[in-house]
């Protein structure tokens, strides 16, 4: 078995509040990435960029385009646009033409379609996330709500969800993880993917006897194997899948960086 991007074996609850905070830090270099970069003309800081960030998403919140893009679908496409470094320039010039204009098309169609398919992939996650662990209760949500707001004014909180489990009946059994007779298996991991962050990857290594990682440094991106076109990172896979052949420590691979 190969995990590619790997989820802590914490509660979802924690897994989710410590995904935001790697959003948090990730959209920082998203928005130094984008002051390096005049064409967007959102500022020449990452405090202007913010700044022109917060304003849009205010106007947002205020107006919803179209009557139905609001600030909660702008958060979305957000934590979308943080989990794949692709999606960074399209998301910038539509913000830029936001910013400018006030016309809000070009962030519109980056979202997903709302079909039968999505709300499906949606229902199901949630689903997982209700029969693998506990519940947090209110108390412990608000309060890891107000910690994400002490540390950003504007929190990604779109994957923070475990909190609709509320209501569910209880976990049957709690998750369980790893065991001395199973098989290794590989992982796989991007430096500094906001989604499924590295150190909860390596917590899950932990838990799973004889297992082997291979990191991506300078990936920033969700999703390694056969995705980013990392060589070393295919080749290592393949042979494992193929001829069985585990690598006998962790490896670290070149990622590719930031968009240029």
């Amino acid at each position: 078995m190969v995990l590619d991007s790997v989820v802590s074996p914490d509660d979802w609850h924690d897994f989710d509040v410590h995904q935001a905070v790697a959003m948090l830090d990730q959209r920082e270099t998203l928005f130094e990435w984008i002051a390096d970069r005049p064409e967007f003309a959102l500022g020449d800081t990452r405090e202007q960029v913010r700044a022109a960030y917060a304003r849009a998403r205010a106007d947002l919140a205020e107006h919803p385009a179209r009557g139905t893009f609001g600030a909660a679908e702008f958060d979305n496409l957000v934590y979308r646009t943080l989990s794949r470094t692709q999606r960074w320039r399209p998301f910038a010039r539509a913000l830029g033409s936001y910013v400018r204009t006030g016309d809000a098309a070009g962030l519109e169609p980056q979202l997903p379609e709302t079909d039968a398919e999505s709300r499906n992939y949606e229902a199901a996650l949630r689903a997982v996330k209700c029969a693998d662990s506990r519940r947090p209760g209110p108390a412990e949500v608000v309060e890891d709500v107000r910690a994400l707001r002490r540390a950003d004014p504007l929190p990604i909180l779109t994957g923070l969800e475990a909190d609709v489990c509320a209501y569910w009946a209880a976990p049957e059994e709690p998750a369980r993880f790893g065991d001395p007779a199973m098989p290794p298996i590989l992982l796989t991991q991007a430096e500094h993917d906001p989604t499924t962050p590295r150190a909860g990857a390596l917590r899950m290594q932990a838990e799973l006897p004889g297992s082997r990682m291979i990191t991506a440094d300078r990936s920033y991106s969700h999703g390694v194997f056969a995705s980013q076109r990392i060589r070393c990172v295919d080749d290592a896979v393949a042979a494992y899948l193929v001829d069985g052949e585990l690598p006998r420590r962790d490896r670290h691979c070149r990622g590719p960086g930031l968009p240029e």
